[in-house]
């Protein structure tokens, strides 16, 4: 009786050590996924000149708040460059410009992403992130609209979404 009851104890034992395994090396698998890709982005076009006319672009499907950072991000061609510290975006020729951008809600509704800033990765392109600082989290968005009073070429653009702490080091 004491050896089988024994063998049971031994068994759940093992059993609470090979789950609890399994969930840290489960947590671990995340954690490291997410760290390697934390982005959730979506396509919204390919290569694009901005103008000072609003450029209109539908999304293939309306674009969630999904994360704790979200924005409209242009990949700018290799042409631009980005004022020292600053906001703006040096073009070939020289001037000075800071597109402006805004989501179309599903209610009709505009909201300005007014928030710029500029990431060179290590590859030397340029992203330009436009954030808007209270952005409804239970809306859609079925519009991003962009324009610039000077032309500015675009790699593509895109909605990313992400939180601060899958883009640090999960160590």
């Amino acid at each position: 009786m004491v050896k089988r009851n024994l063998k049971i104890v031994l068994l759940v034992l093992i059993l609470v050590c090979l789950a609890s395994t399994g969930f840290f090396v489960i947590f671990i698998t995340g954690k490291l996924v997410r760290w390697y890709n934390p982005y959730l982005d979506q396509e919204l076009a390919g290569p694009t000149t901005t103008t000072s006319q609003w450029l209109e672009i539908a999304p293939r499907s309306p674009l969630k708040v999904e994360r704790q950072r979200h924005m409209i991000a242009l990949d700018l061609d290799k042409s631009i460059n980005t004022e020292r510290e600053g906001s703006r975006l040096v073009l070939p020729d020289g001037s000075i410009v800071r597109p402006q951008v805004e989501l179309v809600g599903n209610d009709g509704k505009t909201y300005e992403l007014n928030v710029p800033s500029l990431f060179q990765s290590n590859t030397g392109a340029i992203l330009a992130y436009f954030s808007g600082d209270d952005l409804p989290k239970d809306k859609t968005y079925i519009k991003v609209r962009i324009r610039s009073d000077r032309p500015v070429r675009c790699n593509r653009i895109f909605w990313r979404n992400y939180n601060l702490w899958d883009a640090e080091s999960p160590f």
